[in-house]
């Protein structure tokens, strides 16, 4: 009886709410996202071994937003990705205390001429090397995790340049006497200059989970040419270099790592649409631990996920920190199908030192996709993987193979 006292009371308190218009402008979106998949060797590259894995991850998103009054907003995400197909029905309690509110921020306009965001939100782009808080995206990684972080973002727009900032907490510890909280700030500013589209950004990390402060920054700059030269061709550069100093060790303290990503991309009409794209990413590795330079490059919460394996965390070469990655892609969308598109990528994984390796190359990746827009509201994928180990490196090579379909509804 108590409950059905509680839901009656919440549901008169949500009506009196809109009533009142407190619910006023209010707007929702969200996804509902399956992700289907088999693999095989992943953990071993042993066809010996009877390692074959099958699995179903879903996941759950809605995103709400309405207005307190005329300058501000309030931003609610819902998120809901614990189960896997096969496991035990869940009722009412058991969905509530998975329902997790991955973001709760109000959004202040205007506010000494910026927009602020208040609370736990989501941050970045997804696929970052330096930073991303959110959803991570396709290439699914096991479970479809989601994070966000707390904190202020200050918004500014004037002409062509677009500034903001950053002031949040990663981590809050009220241990007592010890005080390990992960704080994070930053700054970043873009604009537009005819073809070109320049970024620079500076983030600091203070992290104190290890008792004294580990001082983490990432410097960047990034630019996007739009070539005159060639119709259709795109190119991309972005440099990344570690500063500041831990003071939790005596050697190998001072940051100095860095990161330069080179990529490209080129679309013709060919019977329909076809793409082709390249990339080279080199993140540096650290040859010397006992001396005071800590060369390996290290990201704030970078989201680099290449490939659908190794993107997937489901092998383990080096994908960020001490790392040489190229891909080459090519994709097509028939002319007479266009809801349709195939897509066929190789990876390369190399490490920036050898860090104990026979051989600095630790293996490839090649992975085909075939995706079903059926709307812009209905998608389907189908895909399959092969990772390659380096055989001087593995006491066993035989290939990883992963084989999926993973299909999004939004609304």
């Amino acid at each position: 009886m108590k409950r059905i006292i509680s839901i009656a009371a919440v549901v008169a308190f949500f009506g009196s709410m809109a009533s009142a218009e407190l619910l006023k402008n209010f707007k929702y979106d969200g996804s509902i996202e399956v992700n289907a998949y088999n693999t095989n060797n992943t953990s071993d590259y042993n066809k010996k071994v009877d390692d074959k894995r099958g699995d179903v991850d879903s996941r759950v998103m809605i995103n709400a937003s309405f207005d307190l009054n005329n300058d501000a907003n309030a931003v609610v995400s819902i998120v809901k990705n614990n189960r896997k197909y096969g496991t035990a029905s869940e009722d009412a309690n058991t969905i509530q205390s998975n329902l997790s509110f991955e973001q709760a921020y109000l959004n202040l306009k205007g506010v000494f001429g910026m927009d602020h965001k208040l609370g736990r939100q989501y941050y970045g782009k997804a696929g970052d090397v330096v930073i991303y808080f959110g959803p991570l995206m396709w290439p699914y990684v096991d479970g479809m995790t989601v994070n966000a972080i707390d904190g202020w973002t200050g918004w500014y727009k004037t002409g062509n340049w677009d500034i903001h900032a950053i002031l949040a907490t990663e981590v809050n510890s009220i241990a007592i006497p010890a005080n390990k909280d992960v704080r994070l700030s930053g700054i970043n500013a873009s604009t537009k200059i005819e073809r070109w589209n320049l970024n620079g950004y500076y983030y600091n990390e203070n992290d104190k989970s290890s008792g004294s402060s580990n001082y983490l920054g990432v410097l960047g700059a990034r630019a996007n040419w739009e070539c005159m030269f060639v119709k259709g061709l795109n190119l991309g550069l972005e440099y990344d270099m570690n500063m500041g100093k831990d003071t939790n060790v005596a050697l190998d303290n001072e940051h100095q790592g860095y990161l330069y990503k080179v990529n490209a991309d080129y679309s013709i009409n060919l019977m329909g649409k076809l793409g082709l794209e390249a990339e080279y990413l080199f993140a540096s590795g650290d040859e010397n631990p006992t001396d005071k330079k800590d060369k390996e490059y290290t990201s704030i919460n970078g989201d680099y996920r290449p490939g659908i394996i190794n993107g997937g965390s489901f092998t383990t070469p080096a994908t960020g920190s001490g790392s040489l990655i190229y891909n080459f892609g090519i994709n097509w969308t028939p002319e007479k199908l266009n809801k349709l598109n195939l897509a066929a990528k190789y990876y390369d994984f190399s490490a920036d030192k050898k860090a104990g390796l026979t051989k600095k190359h630790e293996g490839s990746e090649f992975d085909i996709v075939a995706t079903w827009n059926h709307s812009e509201n209905i998608s389907v994928k189908g895909y399959y993987a092969t990772f390659m180990p380096e055989k001087k490196n593995n006491a066993n090579h035989d290939s990883a193979t992963m084989l999926g379909a993973s299909f999004v509804v939004k609304f």
